[in-house]
């Protein structure tokens, strides 16, 4: 397992009245990007396949396998703040952070790589209008990604189901 500290990336902020501004180059591992796309410098993204997996104990992991992948790449667990038994990943960083996690398991050629993020909303008093809010939030952090991730074949298989 290999962590990736720098990445590339195309940054894209949207402002209220449609415009766009884009910045990119390299970005680094735990921090907060605008709208980020994540691009892996070994990766051609014409031969990659991509899955996404919410970070929640219920159909997606156990909560045995969420306390590995806890444990395994760093991220803290809690229990919903509605639903008791119900486990999700937590980011503890800034109070926005209120929704769980997204696991995504990247398939290169021989290769695989693994991605931790989290997203929030840049402002508390968001939201915003209804065009911009069906991008989702805005700020994005990228808690890691690793090459040749360690994972169980169960967990696989559940990031790989759609």
């Amino acid at each position: 397992m290999k962590l990736i500290e720098n990445f590339y990336c195309i940054q894209s902020e949207i402002f209220g009245d449609g415009s766009t501004n884009n910045t990119e180059g390299i970005s680094s591992i735990k921090t907060e990007l605008i709208r980020p796309s994540v691009k892996i410098l070994d990766i051609e993204s014409a031969e990659k396949k991509t899955y996404t997996k919410r970070l929640v104990a219920d159909d997606s992991f156990t909560i045995n396998e969420l306390l590995f992948l806890s444990k395994t790449y760093g991220f803290e667990i809690e229990e919903h703040s509605r639903y008791e038994g119900y486990y999700v990943s937590a980011l503890k960083i800034h109070k926005l952070y209120n929704s769980p996690g997204d696991i995504t398991f990247i398939e290169s050629g021989d290769k695989e790589y693994l991605m931790i993020e989290f997203r929030r909303w840049q402002y508390e008093y968001q939201p915003r209008g209804a065009g911009e809010d069906s991008l989702g939030e805005d700020v994005t952090y990228i808690l890691g990604i690793w090459e040749s991730p360690l994972l169980t074949d169960e967990i696989i298989a559940k990031i790989k189901k759609r």
